[in-house]
């Protein structure tokens, strides 16, 4: 009991994490430079924490890669062999399934099969389907699409094994609210194979570090993409806003009305996130889908030349050495974030469907990996590659001296230059406070001398989806900036849902007002996520997000028996009624 205790103990921690940051900028006497004083206060925890979760060993040379991807990996393939490849086998199972085909009307819990598809849906293809693609292609090249495919294809095995147990473990209380995910099949299911102790322990782990990915991987990462498109695209809240006396960043105050709008649905609970989602996810999807439709149908000709870029960028040069390393890494990381199979997330939402027989929704569950990363991912990717975008760092403009203190950028477009121009370069030095002090000789064989400061817009992110879009469609981006909005509320509200169960297991409702006081701090965390770098909010995002999946998959293991018998019930219970030999609501 002394281990639960120190973690819960960890979790009032976390809790009050964002009163440690408010302490900390307390001082200040005017929000000038806010996010940059706020960033760097995330900067030392999210480094050690990065460290601590990403530990490395090397697997080839000096090329080291994460454990935890390792693991991640071995499962899905291990599951995927193990289950004889249910993910293609079971696939129209699962389909007829989702329509409600094998459930009964009296069936226990809150929503449908459909409703929690999308509701966990809407928790994967988010931000990670378009940015979370960007990030990978743009730093392990086009072949980070082919691993990214090879994780859902396994993980989908994965989402069932995890997802059947959610609804097998689950609780419904006594106002009939269902509470699940992996915590309950942690604990109450170690404790039936005689490792209650170890469960216990593991579940409470996994209950903070869920909380800690709500707070990262689902609310601050969706709004600092939301924040960096409608600056970007929109050019909104660029410039600071004259508030009470107060020159607030625009990207702070954005934050704070992407909180409060968030605030006011989550307070409704799983029914109301259910039904919007199952509005905003098939709208969502299928607009950004049509979109990547327009430009590959479009391109044609150049589609063979795209795969063969994924293919080769996976296996290539480089197939030993970096270049494969590094898309390998992106590939798996990126897609485990986009579809988060083996994390036990997505069992939080699918323990609310109503249902006699757990597989069922494990079945259901498996369609996740395939929608948003084998279709949604792949068709970002093809895009990306296309359009040439995955090799975009930087633009600027012929007006611009392409002159700048900020990040490296392998190659730079610039836009609207004509045929035949002559490009000058200058070097520069820059004093300590980061003004200009001496120009050397330029390029050009006139010895003139330029000082200038570049508008550099830096490509990352969301940033370069849309940029790969605007070149086929210079619409879209705008369209884009809208559906990214979408995407980023719907999958904050799902995650902040998951963040609520896990502080219900950890502490009941023995505590007044603790679901409130979480409620209000993922809010909180929704404004920092706005004025927080992309590094910092990315690191936080995935050390919290793989931390969970340690104990999660641990626990698969230990219970595949569980899963196995649930499957071979319910494969029985689909054939006997698409047999005629019994009604749906015989059971």
């Amino acid at each position: 009991m002394n281990a639960i205790a120190s973690l819960r103990r960890l979790f009032a921690y976390l809790m009050i994490f964002p009163m440690m940051i408010g302490v900390a900028t307390a001082g200040e006497e005017q929000p000038v430079g806010f996010a940059d004083k706020l960033d760097a206060h995330l900067s030392t925890f999210v480094t050690y924490l990065y460290d601590v979760v990403f530990v490395k060993v090397p697997i080839w040379g000096e090329h080291k890669v994460p454990v935890v991807l390792i693991f991640l990996v071995v499962t899905g393939v291990f599951m995927t062999i193990y289950f004889k490849f249910l993910n293609v086998r079971a696939f129209g199972l699962a389909i007829r399934t989702a329509r409600g085909k094998y459930t009964p009307k009296d069936a226990p819990g809150q929503i449908t099969h459909f409703q929690a598809l999308t509701a966990a849906l809407s928790a994967t293809v988010g931000l990670g389907n378009i940015s979370g693609v960007a990030i990978a292609v743009g730093i392990g090249g086009p072949g980070a699409t082919f691993w990214m495919i090879m994780m859902a294809l396994c993980g989908m095995t994965t989402k069932f094994c995890e997802c059947t147990l959610g609804v097998k473990y689950r609780k419904i209380d006594a106002q009939g609210k269902v509470h699940g995910g992996g915590m309950y099949y942690l604990s109450q299911g170690l404790k039936e194979r005689g490792l209650g102790k170890l469960g216990a322990v593991l579940a409470v782990f996994f209950a903070i570090m869920c909380i800690g990915s709500a707070i990262g991987a689902g609310n601050m990462y969706q709004v600092n993409q939301a924040t960096t498109q409608m600056s970007q695209e929109f050019g909104l809240f660029i410039e600071d806003i004259h508030f009470l006396g107060m020159d607030l960043p625009g990207s702070l105050v954005f934050g704070t009305i992407i909180a409060v709008i968030a605030g006011s649905v989550i307070i409704g609970g799983i029914v109301w996130i259910a039904r919007v989602t199952s509005i905003l996810v098939p709208l969502m999807c299928g607009a950004y889908v049509i979109g990547a439709l327009i430009i590959i149908f479009g391109n044609l000709e150049m589609v063979p030349g795209a795969f063969k870029s994924i293919l080769v960028g996976a296996f290539s040069s480089a197939a030993l050495g970096g270049g494969f390393i590094g898309a390998l890494i992106q590939g798996v990381t990126r897609g485990a974030f986009s579809n988060e199979a083996g994390f036990g997330s997505a069992p939080i939402a699918h323990s609310a469907v109503k249902t006699k027989k757990p597989a069922s929704e494990g079945l259901v569950a498996l369609i996740e990996p395939f929608t948003d990363t084998v279709v949604v991912c792949t068709m970002t990717a093809l895009v990306l590659v296309i359009t040439g975008a995955w090799n975009v760092d930087a633009l600027t403009n012929k007006d611009e001296v392409a002159l700048f203190k900020g990040p490296e950028a392998k190659v730079m477009v610039i836009d609207d230059l004509e045929q035949g121009s002559e490009l000058s370069f200058v070097k520069a030095k820059v004093n300590a406070d980061g003004n200009y002090s001496e120009v050397y000789k330029d390029s050009n064989p006139e010895e003139t001398y330029w000082v200038a400061n570049a508008d550099i817009d830096v490509v990352e992110g969301i940033r370069r989806t849309s940029y790969a879009f605007q070149q086929e469609l210079p619409w879209f981006p705008g369209l884009l900036g809208v559906a990214v909005l979408l995407f980023a509320f719907s999958t904050m509200i799902s995650w902040s849902y998951y963040g609520e169960q896990a502080v219900i297991y950890l502490c009941g409702r023995r505590i007044p007002g603790v679901v409130l006081a979480y409620k209000l701090m993922f809010c909180v965390f929704s404004v920092i996520g706005a004025v927080a770098s992309l590094t910092n909010v990315l690191a936080i995002s995935d050390a919290m997000f793989f931390a969970m999946m340690v104990p999660n998959v641990f626990a698969l293991f230990i219970l595949l028996p569980v899963v196995k018998r649930e499957l071979k019930d319910f494969q029985q219970h689909a054939a006997d009624i698409d047999s005629g030999a019994k009604s749906v609501e015989d059971d």
